[in-house]
């Protein structure tokens, strides 16, 4: 049992990860008494948590009652800001979507994104069929440890905007904010469908687009560090003596694997290309994309394969760095560049393999994102789902 929380939230926890049980296993994974969790569970069958849902019989021991939780009791709504929109969904205890709606952003202050995000809030409250709990946010840049103010979003220019102070009086519900792409990695978690189930639990999810960032979810649970910070891997130090970093640093992740970082590579090696065949795929060195390159590589550019493949290299290394000192059970990668599909995971895989350490990389999957864009906004909601006082929930529904 977690110290301090109380054996109906225990439960409560336990029963959203394990959506049918019974009181025996219940008993044994929590090491609570019997009569504890019997008078729990009594107490989440009274508010509609939970129901029994019919027998089972563990061989020749005494048949048992099995309990399935309900996620639809209650509802939180997810949001994640892109760089072009506001992206929202309803979804139930167990971070399932019920609906989803989107707005386009009409500039970058944080008034924009606050109308934005209002105007979800609103479409997908006239939709819900139960009580929303609060909103989850997921934006890009560092959070605070209180998921209440966005320190800094460099894409953006904020510098310590109090973003749940102002958007709680216009919700009049509880916020909840947290870097998208960390949000991204508790998306992934409950809602990835990543197999083996319980490769779920030690979750290192990177994301890699215009920034790199990777969430931590350790024993289900995101983990922030001291200061918010946990996870920001794009300014690892991959070449000591590399391109010089917006941060200050020199040889970054984020200067050699980025989105930005793979169109200066790909411009770089047309320039210099013996070759011209192999860059005139593409429209324009000017106007190129990461989905122009994306289809190039689909169609074997080889300048466009050999910048992937070196991107890929440096993640790798990165990877390897982190397998090493997280000993995850799962590694995910998402965002833009993970488009690029198999070229780039061979580079990643193999220079994880050739750099981590067997006991650490032993057994762990490194995989696409299972849910592609919608991982942030999902995961907001989960983030949100953590942070619930199941206290609270059950007085408010007596």
């Amino acid at each position: 049992m977690v110290a301090g929380q109380s054996s109906v939230a225990v439960l409560f926890g336990l029963l959203r990860t394990h959506p049918q049980t019974t009181r025996t296993a219940l008993v044994r994974e929590t090491g609570l008494s019997k009569a504890t969790v019997s008078e729990a569970i009594a107490e989440l069958l009274a508010h509609g948590f939970i129901a029994e849902v019919g027998k089972h019989q563990p061989g020749r021991g005494r048949s048992q009652v099995v309990l399935e939780f309900n996620p639809s009791t209650c509802l939180v709504i997810g949001v994640q800001f892109t760089e072009t929109g506001c992206h929202a969904v309803l979804a139930d205890l167990r971070a399932g979507a019920v609906a989803v709606t989107e707005r386009p952003l009409t500039g970058t202050r944080p008034d924009d994104f606050i109308e934005a995000l209002c105007h979800c809030v609103e479409e997908l409250s006239g939709v819900a069929n139960a009580p929303i709990l609060g909103v989850g946010v997921g934006v890009p840049g560092l959070v605070d440890p209180a998921g209440r103010v966005v320190v800094a979003s460099v894409p953006y220019g904020w510098d310590h905007v109090p973003i749940v102070d102002m958007l709680e009086p216009r919700l009049n519900l509880p916020v909840v904010v947290a870097n998208r792409a960390k949000a991204a990695a508790l998306g992934e978690y409950w809602q990835g469908n990543h197999d083996p189930d319980h490769a779920r639990n030690h979750l290192t999810y990177v994301h890699v687009g215009s920034g790199i960032v990777t969430g931590f979810v350790i024993d289900g649970e995101l983990f922030f560090g001291s200061g918010g910070a946990a996870g920001e891997i794009g300014h690892m130090t991959i070449v000591p003596d590399g391109p010089l970093c917006g941060c200050g640093n020199r040889g970054c992740l984020h200067m050699l694997a980025s989105e930005s970082a793979i169109v200066r590579s790909v411009r770089a090696k047309s320039r210099h290309s013996p070759e011209p065949g192999n860059g005139n795929v593409l429209p324009s060195l000017a106007s190129i994309t990461i989905p122009s390159l994306i289809a190039a590589a689909g169609e074997g550019n080889e300048i466009v394969l050999e910048a992937v493949a070196e991107a890929g290299a440096y993640l790798g290394i990165a990877i390897a760095n982190a397998v090493n000192l997280m000993n995850p059970s799962l590694v995910v990668i998402g965002g833009s560049i993970a488009g690029f599909g198999e070229p780039l995971f061979a580079a990643i895989r193999a220079e994880v393999r050739q750099r981590a350490l067997w006991d650490a990389l032993n057994g762990v999957p490194i995989v696409p994102s299972a849910l592609g864009d919608d991982a942030g906004t999902v995961g907001a909601a989960a983030l949100f789902l953590d942070q619930v006082n199941v206290g609270a929930l059950l007085a408010s529904r007596s």
